[in-house]
């Protein structure tokens, strides 16, 4: 890989409480508020679904401290995809790429973009599966989604300290938010605190539900695809990573919390908008049209984040010659790389109008998973280059790394199981990931012989 650093042109202009917001709106998102429904059905009881939230959080947490560790040693635009090439290759470096493209930001925004318009459009009273015009197949949910995202799109193109302000202003909004609904929830008298231990016996699918709940965790990593524009990196991303990831974990049980004791155990049916089920037993159709409000901007944030910070990636991979160089222009003006926002944005739209929200769901969670995992072990390999000054290390090295891989890779080898064709998806991509990477080498070398 070439020595050149991928941050070439980016301006560092973030600081800490912005890098942070960046992780905690990418975290905050359409996971919390359409997954718990499909997580409680997947475990069969409160107790068992508030575990694998637990669990999910410290995975995430585990992931953040590991990423620390690598973004302070490599800390440029890119993430997984800087770690991955230098640790290992170039190739693993363009396939973590791959799937940042394809799944872990396009499709991770367009799954977030239905979410989002569902609660917008209940708000409104309108029927998201219903079709916008006659014979067109295109639904307003669908329709909205797009609205969505290429708004967000738009906006970043504008640049990344606008957009650092932005994730400001909705961080605070999300966190005050949740912390509003929860307390009044709960305060409220109107729920049951049975239907938080009730249930029935735990099933034997905790392994889909961690798959499920990682998509609602991910994004612990957002301020390591944004290092190159991060101010003091090695001082700021791990507080970033580290302290994002803990809030959102902490507001997370208390969510679930809340949905269990609003909703009775007999009750829990898979649905998207289990928010606004449980605002509308808790303060009724007023109050569930003003979470849904609250909700759908939240969403808004989630995708705002991951339009940000995808295309810093692509970036990364064009400077470095491995994907096609105009991706890797920038605006004059305003330093940011336009087309690769862009570019996503396409892909995205592309998988709203194509794609089933569960199964994107699983098939998120899956590759991403795989190649967190990857990135996480390099770890244990780059400690072996020594300790550089001002490098971030691990606690609990090497036990930390350790724990996200095991249950990372049991979660991911169970759920291909269960899950056999979301699942198998995510590793069919990385497998043409690799050939793809094996095509353009090969072709690039004949073009040298010539």
């Amino acid at each position: 890989m070439s020595e050149r650093t991928s941050e070439i042109g980016l301006h560092r202009v973030l600081n800490g409480r912005e890098a942070a917001a960046f992780v905690i709106t990418n975290m905050v998102g359409a996971g919390i508020f359409t997954l718990p429904a499909f997580v409680r059905s997947s475990t069969g009881s409160g107790p068992a679904a508030l575990a694998i939230w637990a669990l999910g959080g410290g995975l995430a947490l585990c992931g953040a401290l590991c990423f620390a560790e690598l973004a302070t040693r490599m800390p440029e635009a890119g993430g997984e995809y800087q770690y991955l090439s230098r640790i290992y290759s170039p190739m693993w470096g363009f396939v973590s790429g791959l799937i940042s493209f394809l799944v872990g930001f396009s499709a991770a925004i367009g799954a977030s973009a239905l979410g989002a318009s569902a609660y917008a459009a209940s708000i409104f009273g309108l029927k998201p599966e219903a079709t916008l015009l006659p014979g067109s197949g295109l639904t307003v949910g669908a329709a909205m989604a797009v609205l969505l995202i290429l708004g967000m799109a738009l906006f970043h193109c504008l640049g990344v300290k606008p957009g650092g302000r932005l994730q400001s202003i909705l961080a605070g909004t999300v966190i005050g938010a949740i912390l509003l609904l929860t307390i009044a929830g709960m305060l409220s008298g109107r729920g049951d605190w049975h239907g938080v231990v009730a249930g029935e016996r735990p099933s034997g699918a905790w392994w889909v539900a961690l798959i499920q709940v990682s998509f609602a965790y991910s994004g612990w990593n957002a301020a390591a695809y944004l290092a190159g524009e991060v101010r003091d990196p090695r001082r700021t991303l791990p507080r970033a990573l580290i302290g994002g990831t803990a809030i959102v974990t902490l507001l997370y049980l208390g969510l679930n919390l809340l949905f269990l004791y609003a909703i009775p155990a007999g009750e829990w049916e898979p649905t998207i908008a289990i928010g606004q089920v449980a605002a509308r037993r808790l303060f009724g159709d007023a109050g569930a049209t003003a979470v849904g409000v609250i909700v759908a901007i939240t969403i808004v944030g989630s995708v705002s984040a991951m339009t940000a910070a995808g295309p810093r990636v692509y970036y990364a991979m064009a400077a470095d010659g491995l994907a096609p160089a105009f991706l890797a222009r920038l605006s004059r003006r305003r330093g940011t790389p336009v087309i690769a926002i862009l570019s996503q944005a396409a892909i995205a739209i592309l998988l709203v109008l194509t794609g089933e929200f569960e199964t994107l769901l699983i098939y998120i969670g899956s590759a991403l998973s795989l190649i967190a995992a990857m990135a996480v072990s390099g770890v244990w390999l780059i400690r072996r280059r020594g300790n550089p000054p001002g490098a971030f290390l691990t606690p609990g090295y090497p036990f930390t790394p350790a724990i996200f891989l095991v249950l990372e890779l049991t979660a991911f080898i169970l759920g291909l199981r269960e899950r056999p064709k979301p699942t198998g998806a995510a590793l069919a991509t990385i497998l043409a990931g690799i050939l793809i990477y094996l095509a353009i080498e090969r072709l690039n070398r004949r073009k040298e012989q010539i």
